[in-house]
């Protein structure tokens, strides 16, 4: 019975066997190298398997089935006939799904349908279009939920770029920047802040938008957790231009002009002259007001008079003109002093490759000049990648090495007595800053007397004459910088794959400062020299695999250690007292001091992601990520890891319901979900100890230490400096703020995706946030740092693709992005009920404490960084007066000073009790996008709108 049974199954398999046939082939790309991984099967059944190292396979085909179906992320899917073959060839195309690979956290391609959160990929094109100075400023209105702000106007200004909102207390909310994997320091530090200063570049500018292949917007928690410890603020992923193997040397050759002008001039009176209560007081009495006589009545009398060549102002007001006397023609000192800017951009890229290697040679030249005078600013890039294979495509070896110079003349700003818009726009209409002459601000007479004192409204007093700030209060800076990094990886099989990466960022930034003798700023001098120094080093160190486990599940696995480390250096010298005009060098000052800082940290992190995927329609990641770093270590206790070890998980899940249920009339519709928790950055080095510090200065000559009752002991003493505690205490406890969020989504396409519309909604809160606040003197100190408070925001986007027309020759595209988000602070420590955060110290930019009442429940919230400060006394009484104990009327009359002996005589009074008086945040962004192409041609624009948000005006009138 064994041996008939045995005799049975031996004739039943041979059959099952005959019935199959077997057959193999290799899948390369158009250019013939290997795909590892692509997944084969036979059409129609769950048969199936994926390709090696060499891009081979063998399948085992069902009797009477020889159609064999291709697919690999990126390409077009082929389907081969095989019938009567037993090995094929099969090379894949690129296609319209190579759209759809999107670069995510770390580096990491996936497919668009696998991802469980929102993503978005910005092409190389739009950044070309764009035409910015700086790629960052390339991503204004190009992406929801990004919120890009210039600092000023000037040639090299710094930019912000905020992604859904804040997430930190103390101001620093900016997104990470990662280039080719590796961090870019984007810092933008101050120099002379006090006093305003000039608007410094953020090191994000050093980037040539002409070397960019594609930037990928990382907004949401999930998107960014494998940055762990920072990634709160999001991340802007960047990756470069490579070149491509087995390629012809190909030379492109780009040029570009950009022309900027001023097109809102900020209103102003054109009634009045300087003077005050009706009375003309000229330039000789150094008024600052512009509430003087009417135009109406005045006249020019033609003397011989230093502050205008039309002569001195006199006021008629018998009717009877003066021999020689001309009708008096207010001044547009404003309209006059700008003129048109310029940008002028040109690249030259060498691209080719040979069997075994590919490479890039970039050279760039970006020129600026702003659109005030002596204003400019240069960069100058040269970029090279190489990138090579071996062992049969098993070993990729790569490199890319970008050396940057870049810096210019800078122009002082706003808030600021030598600033350009504080001078230009309290000048009155009855003094002309540029004397008559043409072409001003080369002509020393339009700013200056013979025996160089400053000609300005207010006598050589108040504030300087713009065309003295542009040529006698010059900011100069020179950065030389260095960033890239060398990349190795072995595939041993589609499961597992090693690979490192090295890379550095090291540049130095040195500056100089000048201020004239007879500058407001400082009337006897100034020059400050201040030189930074930066480096870092981030290294990573993986091993990944993907593939199909069979042919309805696939997974994908990254795991890895990432070492960073940082260090600034800070070398500064400043001189006051110039001894003799026109020579302003530290070498001419009669007191120096000087002042070096050093700063270091360092991070490791360990983290892993594991992609779970099922029939291509379904998709589940898993991250988590543990960071430990070198800030939070207590200096003076025993060295505990697990002090400093902090832990970010995510989770996200996307479906795509028209490839799941088949639904015809849909040709994409994805839905994702999301959850992770994320880290807001380590607290600064040395907050956990309490630090030395040199005393405080005392005029800046020598360094004191007063104990309020005598006047204390000036260091150095006999030689031997002297230091003392900090008054902020350090905090041994801190750790990292941190970030929760939810985000749920969807993505649909129909129309043969020539519609297609992206929703976001997301929710999140940031705790433990970092924050100083006052102590007891009694404790030695004035300050202390802790953990405490939190931020909300809630918000959502919408992506609105349409192609509305589309012919053989014709085609027009739209993207439009709209975002809106709402940042609140749900708390602030105990006792403290506002926070500064920038502006003047007594109208500036503050996080409010919740309003609550008598019982602690809260009543209202604010949104973070509110206007706050003294407002105006308006009426709120039934009398038409003003209390300050009653509630706020913005719509109250304003109440004005009637006291003749007032200083403030004719001006309207000011609230005794600071309130919020504004919201600068804004309402709502959008951005939309035309593109319209025809045969060859191309022609785009963009239009960034951003509504509300209100400015605060700094002057009383």
């Amino acid at each position: 019975m064994k041996k008939i049974l045995l005799l049975f199954v031996f004739l039943a398999a041979s059959s099952w066997m005959m019935a199959q046939r077997t057959v193999t082939g290799t899948v390369t790309d158009t250019g013939g190298d290997p795909l590892i991984g692509a997944n084969v099967i036979a059409l129609g059944t769950t048969v199936g398997t994926i390709t090696d190292i060499d891009g081979k396979f063998t399948i085992n085909m069902p009797a009477g089935n020889n159609t064999i179906v291709v697919s690999y992320i990126g390409y077009e899917d082929q389907t081969i006939d095989a019938t009567g073959l037993s090995n094929v060839s099969i090379a894949m195309h690129e296609g319209t799904l190579l759209e759809e690979v999107v670069v995510t956290a770390l580096g990491i391609s996936r497919d668009e349908k696998s991802i469980g959160y929102s993503v978005q990929q910005i092409s190389s094109n739009s950044i070309r279009e764009a035409n910015t100075v700086s790629a960052i400023d390339a991503l204004a209105g190009s992406a929801a939920g990004v919120q890009v702000t210039s600092s000023n106007g000037a040639a090299g200004a710094s930019s912000r770029i905020i992604l859904r909102g804040q997430t930190s207390f103390n101001g620093d909310n900016q997104a990470l920047i990662v280039v080719d994997g590796i961090r870019l320091d984007n810092s933008e530090f101050h120099t002379e802040r006090s006093l305003g200063g000039v608007s410094n570049s953020n090191r994000g500018i050093d980037i040539n938008p002409n070397d960019i292949a594609s930037m990928s917007v990382l907004k949401g928690a999930a998107a960014t957790a494998l940055y762990g410890i920072e990634g709160a603020r999001g991340v802007i992923l960047i990756t470069t231009k490579k070149g491509s193997k087995n390629q012809p040397l190909k030379v492109e050759l780009s040029s570009s002009m950009g022309i900027s002008n001023v097109t809102n001039i900020t209103p102003l009176q054109t009634k009045y002259l300087q003077g005050s209560g009706g009375v003309w007081q000229g330039p000789d009495t150094g008024q600052s007001g512009s509430w003087g006589p009417s135009v109406d009545n005045a006249y020019w009398d033609g003397s011989d008079y230093k502050y205008d060549k039309n002569g001195r102002i006199i006021i008629v007001e018998d009717g009877v003109v003066p021999t020689g006397a001309t009708k008096f023609v207010p001044y547009d000192n404003v309209a006059d002093f700008f003129k048109t800017g310029y940008a002028f951009n040109n690249n030259l890229a060498f691209t080719g490759g040979q069997k075994f290697l590919g490479y890039r040679l970039s050279l760039g030249a970006s020129n600026n000049y702003g659109i005030t005078p002596n204003n400019k600013f240069d960069r100058y890039n040269a970029g090279l990648s190489l990138e090579g294979t071996g062992f049969d495509n098993k070993l990729t070896l790569g490199s890319t090495i970008n050396y940057i110079n870049s810096g210019g003349q800078r122009i002082q700003q706003g808030s600021n007595v030598s600033g350009v818009m504080l001078g230009l726009l309290r000048t009155p209409i009855s003094f002309d800053n540029a004397n008559g002459l043409e072409n001003a601000a080369d002509n020393v007479s339009s700013y200056q007397f013979p025996d160089n004192t400053q000609r300005n409204y207010r006598g050589g007093g108040g504030y300087d004459n713009p065309y003295w700030v542009v040529n006698n209060t010059p900011f100069n800076d020179n950065v030389n910088r260095l960033f890239g990094n060398i990349s190795a990886s072995y595939t041993f099989t589609p499961w597992v794959k090693i690979s490192a990466l090295f890379g550095t960022d090291v540049y130095t930034d040195n500056r100089v400062q000048r201020f004239e003798i007879g500058s407001r700023a400082y009337p006897a001098g100034r020059v400050i020299e201040d030189n930074y120094n930066y480096k870092h080093i981030d290294q990573f160190y993986r091993v990944s695999g993907n593939g199909y486990l069979n042919t309805n599940f696939s997974l994908g696995y990254d795991a890895g250690i990432n070492l960073y480390s940082e260090s600034l250096k800070n070398a500064s010298i400043t001189g006051d007292g110039l001894n003799f005009f026109g020579f302003p060098k530290i070498g001419n000052t009669s007191d120096q001091a000087s002042l070096v800082s050093n700063s270091q940290l360092k991070t490791a992190g360990v983290f892993g992601t594991v992609d779970f995927g099922y029939k291509d329609y379904l998709y589940l990641t898993l991250t988590g990520r543990n960071d430990w770093s070198s800030t939070l270590i207590n200096p003076n206790a025993e060295f505990d890891a697990g002090a400093i070890s902090f832990f970010y998980p995510s989770v996200s899940l996307s479906l795509d319901l028209a490839e799941a249920f088949k639904i015809s009339y849909l040709d994409y519709c994805k839905l994702r979900a999301s959850y992770a928790e994320v880290g807001g950055g380590a607290p600064g080095a040395y907050s956990t100890s309490t630090a030395f510090i040199l005393p405080t200065q005392n005029a800046g000559t020598v360094n004191d230490v007063n104990d309020g009752w005598t006047n204390g002991i000036g260091f150095p003493y006999s030689g031997v400096s002297g230091f003392v505690y900090s008054a902020v205490a350090g905090n041994p406890k801190l750790k990292p703020s941190k970030t929760k969020e939810l985000e749920l989504g969807a993505d649909i396409r129909f129309l043969n995706n020539r519609v297609g519309l992206d929703l976001a909604y997301y929710k999140r809160k940031s705790i433990d946030q970092i924050i100083a606040i006052n102590i007891p003197y009694s404790t030695g100190f004035q300050r202390a740092i802790v953990n405490s408070g939190e931020l909300a925001t809630v918000g959502g986007e919408i992506i609105l693709s349409l192609t509305p027309v589309k012919t053989k020759d014709f085609e027009w595209n739209l993207i439009s992005n709209f975002s809106k988000w709402k940042t609140t602070v749900e708390s602030l420590p105990e006792g403290v009920n506002n926070q500064y955060l920038d502006g003047f110290t007594g109208t500036g930019v503050y996080n409010i404490a919740p309003l609550k009442d008598e019982d602690g429940n809260i009543i209202e919230k604010y949104e973070y960084g509110q206007l706050f400060g003294n407002p105006f006394q308006r009426v709120n009484t039934s009398e038409g007066t003003f209390d300050p104990d009653m509630p706020y009327n913005p719509d109250g009359a304003l109440i004005i000073d009637d006291n003749p002996n007032s200083a403030s005589y004719g001006f309207p009074m000011a609230d005794p009790n600071q309130r919020i008086i504004g919201n600068p945040n804004p309402d709502y962004l959008l951005g939309i996008t035309n593109n319209f192409s025809y045969n060859n041609l191309n022609l785009s624009f963009l239009i960034d709108i951003r509504k509300g948000g209100d400015i605060w005006n700094g002057t009383k009138g």
